[in-house]
């Protein structure tokens, strides 16, 4: 099993919708692949947590680069891991703005690690959509 973090760039006028969009075909998609993770979004910028077996990643990462959403996908870390942040989540939404200014400098610098702490903690904190 591997944990994945990316950050990328929204492209549709409405990011908001497009996140929604990107939630609700995470359902089935992340389920199928046995993936758990969590979406934020701030400013313009998507940032997500992925976590499941190397090739479900792998597939996904396939479908992420081809996805009209969003331009400039950035892998922050990939690395393999024990155990999950978000299990039980197939795709939780994490409230960026909750976070607000830290984000803004985690993504800047674009610590991977700490921005997949910081997704998984806003979930544990209840701090997400239902997805």
């Amino acid at each position: 099993m591997e944990r994945l973090v990316y950050r990328s760039r929204a492209l549709w006028p409405d990011p908001e919708t497009a996140m929604d969009d990107i939630l609700r075909d995470s359902l089935w998609n992340n389920a199928r692949g046995r993936i758990t993770g969590a979406l934020g979004f701030s400013g313009r910028t998507y940032v997500q947590l992925l976590e499941g077996p190397t090739a479900s990643l792998d597939d996904l990462l396939a479908k992420l680069a081809a996805d009209p959403r969003h331009t400039d996908l950035t892998i922050l870390v990939r690395a393999p891991v024990s155990g999950r942040l978000v299990p039980g989540w197939t795709m939780a939404r994490a409230d960026l703005a909750a976070a607000s200014p830290r984000v803004t400098d985690l993504l800047t610098s674009g610590d991977g690690l700490a921005l997949a702490a910081l997704l998984a903690n806003l979930v544990h904190q209840g701090e997400t959509g239902v997805a």
